[in-house]
């Protein structure tokens, strides 16, 4: 599958984990399930998933170096989710009632072609099966002309409860336009559908919804699939990042430290041996950092900055799990490997976000880098990053995960 179907196509949470499970099937991984045996072996290639919408691969290595390299990302972008299914009235017709899923640019929704997307749990006998589901039809949110609204030039300003709802036209309910089977419950969103392109005049820019974090989880999965570990390499793609990791499905929970564990198990591992292979092993816990704006770049650091196809970035601040030696550990396998890098900080004044590298590395006393691609417009409906750098990041996965934290640390 390639970066830009990837992108237009994993609509959801729900949709990148499918869409990451294909690939992973069709590389000759195969799922596993917590409550039963597994039967682990050198070289074999397994995933777990939670909820659908999280999802965990790791390749076994030969195991002369036995250690835990994580590479970590989010499923999910901002978007606006569905609140049941009953519509609201419009002069125009229905409107979706919707809320906020995380911190998205929301005027960059307006007047652009949307989607209905995620699941239904539909009624099948005495019990209810899951249904993925994007819809066939595209909707918009309609602006306020600039007629109506002089100040929206200047001050534009949006509530999601009246600005934001999505108008859908001639429809009774929400679940009837996408499926004909009996709908008990959903989990719906709205999203972007606009097609990923290359942009510029050599085509070197991605534009996409959804780069801010599938290029992540694109890379990583995409770099499991070619790498050959000594110890155990393993991709961890977590859902609700965008809304605080604080979910059954999430960074922050028991997920990854119990799947750990219960490698360590089946492997025929000791508790001994599990402490080493965290202690010896490293997070690299990778989400985009922003690139100097074309139009704005006073909001970067006064001398630290990052650049549109310039290679991995590697995020300093103390919202990262970042530090001296993780960050010289990083720069020394990507030196080793031929790979650019480029070291961001954020300028002092202005807001800083989070990943999920300070959660796993606090969660399991494991040494952790924060690390992305430099990209424009993070959280907008479409988004723009590098197209070399996509490429360049896939490689440092792979170095990544075919490495042995231990020989970069004198």
């Amino acid at each position: 599958m390639t970066i830009e179907k990837f992108l237009q196509s994993s609509y959801t949470a729900y949709h990148t984990v499918a869409n990451c499970k294909a690939m992973l099937d069709s590389n000759g991984f195969s799922q596993l399930f917590f409550g039963s045996k597994w039967q682990l072996t050198k070289g074999g290639k397994y995933y777990v998933t939670k909820n659908d919408s999280t999802i965990v691969a790791f390749v076994v290595g030969d195991l002369t170096s036995y250690a835990f390299n994580i590479a970590e990302s989010h499923t999910d972008s901002p978007c606006l989710k569905a609140k049941g299914n009953t519509l609201c009235d419009s002069p125009e017709g229905k409107r979706i009632n919707v809320e906020k899923y995380g911190g998205g640019l929301w005027y960059s929704f307006l007047d652009t072609p949307l989607k209905v997307a995620g699941r239904l749990f539909v009624k099948q006998g005495d019990k209810v099966a899951c249904q993925l589901v994007d819809s066939s039809y595209t909707v918009a949110i309609p602006s306020l002309c600039v007629h109506h609204n002089p100040a929206s030039a200047e001050n534009l300003q949006l509530n999601v409860q009246t600005d934001l709802l999505p108008l859908l036209g001639n429809a009774n309910d929400l679940w009837s336009t996408l499926t004909t089977s009996e709908v008990v419950d959903a989990d719906l969103y709205v999203v972007p559908a606009v097609e990923a392109s290359y942009t510029g005049a050599n085509g070197e820019f991605l534009t996409s919804p959804r780069i801010d974090n599938l290029t992540s989880v694109y890379t990583s999965i995409k770099a499991l699939c070619s790498c050959k570990p000594t110890g155990v390499a393993m991709a961890a793609c977590f859902d609700n990042e965008e809304v605080g990791s604080h979910t059954k499905q999430g960074a922050c929970s028991a997920f990854l430290p119990q799947l750990l564990q219960k490698i360590n198990r089946e492997l025929g591992f000791d508790q001994d041996d599990y402490d080493r292979a965290v202690a010896g092993g490293f997070a690299l816990s990778i989400d985009n950092g922003h690139a100097v704006h074309p139009a704005h770049p006073e909001k970067s650091d006064v001398i630290n900055k990052v650049y549109l196809n310039g290679g991995v970035v590697i995020k300093h601040h103390v919202n990262y799990a970042t530090d001296g030696l993780s960050s010289a550990v990083v720069k020394a396998l990507l030196n080793a490997n031929g790979i650019a890098w480029q070291d961001y900080y954020n300028r002092s004044d202005l807001r800083c976000g989070s990943t999920l590298g300070l959660v796993t590395s606090s969660q399991l006393q494991m040494n952790a880098c924060d690390v992305g691609l430099a990209q424009l417009a993070m959280h907008s409906a479409v988004e723009t990053v590098g197209a070399r750098d996509v490429d360049t990041m896939q490689k440092a996965v792979t170095a990544f995960f075919d490495c042995t934290i231990q020989s970069l640390v004198g």
